[in-house]
């Protein structure tokens, strides 16, 4: 029996080196578990703090280009303005100027009314002739004047 007995204990023995086996198994298992989520909390942190910090440089880029934006547009605005007024302000001048230039003063348009009134007191038949104001003279008798070129008129 005392080979039934050797064989026990070696069983015996071989039992609590598989039990402890298990054990540190157990215990390797455990600490490769911590060891991963270690690894990946670790690596998802960085990994965050990361993409922060490339999110952070990204919206001031973004932030210096809005605001050159906003200062293209406001002196796009000004210039937009700046023309649009010019232009009024030379068409206003131009108005004025041609104002100036082809509607006759008040003292002309009242010299040219006295002329009138004197032309409508001798009765002259006047009328155009090719673009050209005319006036019925008397043929007979022309010659008058110091160069001889004025004619009496024929009263209508």
């Amino acid at each position: 029996m005392s080979n039934q007995n050797d064989l026990d204990d070696q069983l015996y023995i071989l039992l609590a080196s598989m039990k402890e086996y298990r054990e540190a198994i157990a215990d390797d298992k455990k600490r490769l578990e911590t060891f991963y989520t270690q690894v990946a909390s670790g690596v998802l942190d960085k990994a965050e703090k990361s993409l922060q910090e490339t999110n952070k440089q990204a919206i001031g880029a973004l932030k210096s280009r809005i605001q050159e934006l906003d200062k293209a547009t406001s002196r796009l605005n000004y210039q937009f303005i700046a023309v649009f007024a010019s232009a009024f302000v030379a068409l206003v001048m131009v108005l004025f100027l041609a104002l100036f230039l082809f509607v006759p003063s008040m003292d002309e348009i009242q010299q040219r009314r006295s002329e009138v009134n004197n032309l409508k007191k001798y009765s002259l038949d006047l009328s155009k002739c090719d673009g050209k104001t005319c006036v019925r003279v008397i043929k007979k008798q022309c010659g008058y004047g110091k160069n001889a070129d004025y004619c009496v008129i024929d009263p209508k």
